[in-house]
């Protein structure tokens, strides 16, 4: 057993974009002029337990993201693996997740 593994840290997807928004971001993900922005709100902690009806979170600073992948997670047409580029504190970063286009929510882990 590798014990060396570094363990990955997901992060919550709290809101997102819709399913069109985030396919036609990764349609137009490499042509400069016709960049379409999506934006996810991830979650880097929360006020109290996420059951308690109260909870809010505090948002990451993360933005600019290019959706450069999207791979069906379960045939639903609803869930999806996605990957790409965002730029997290001010530094270009790679990211991987799952997102649900319906519910809106998902994970997220960065890669510097």
């Amino acid at each position: 057993m590798n014990t060396n593994q570094k363990k990955e840290k997901y992060y919550d997807i709290v809101n997102g974009p819709n399913k069109d928004a985030l396919f036609d971001a990764c349609k137009y993900a490499c042509i400069k002029n016709a960049f379409i922005p999506v934006t996810f709100d991830i979650a880097i902690g929360y006020t109290m337990p996420k059951s308690n009806p109260n909870c809010a979170y505090f948002p990451m600073d993360v933005k600019d993201f290019r959706v450069m992948g999207i791979e069906n997670e379960d045939g639903s047409g609803e869930s999806f693996n996605i990957h790409g580029y965002a730029k997290k504190d001010g530094i270009q970063v790679r990211f991987k997740g799952y997102y649900n286009t319906k519910q809106r929510n998902g994970a997220m882990r960065f890669e510097s």
